[in-house]
C-alpha cells in the first residue's frame, strides 16, 4: 500500500519533469535498441516515480528554532564612538 501512495502523492511540476526526462532517455534507449540506456533508463525513471526528490521532504532534516522568550529591555545604553 506505501509503494501505490508513493506513487499517487507528491505530484509537482519538477516530479513531473523529472519522470518526463527519465522516460525519454528509456525511450530513447529502447529506439536504440541499447541495453545499458534501457537499464539507466528504466532506473532513472523508477527513481524519480518512487522519490519525492528533496532531502529533506519527509523533515527529517529539520530543526526547531530557538524561541527567545526574554522581552527586550527598555534601558539600552549606547556608547557613541570615536569618528575617524
Amino acid at each position: 500500500m506505501k509503494l501505490i501512495y508513493r506513487l499517487k502523492s507528491g505530484w509537482t511540476t519538477l516530479k513531473f519533469v523529472r519522470v518526463g526526462l527519465g522516460s525519454l532517455i528509456l525511450y530513447s534507449s529502447i529506439e536504440s535498441r541499447e541495453v545499458t540506456g534501457i537499464v539507466a533508463g528504466s532506473l532513472i525513471t523508477l527513481i524519480f516515480l518512487f522519490t519525492d526528490g528533496v532531502c529533506c521532504a519527509g523533515g527529517a532534516c529539520y530543526t526547531p528554532s530557538k524561541k527567545n522568550n526574554s522581552a527586550p529591555s527598555e534601558n539600552t545604553e549606547y556608547e557613541e564612538l570615536g569618528i575617524k
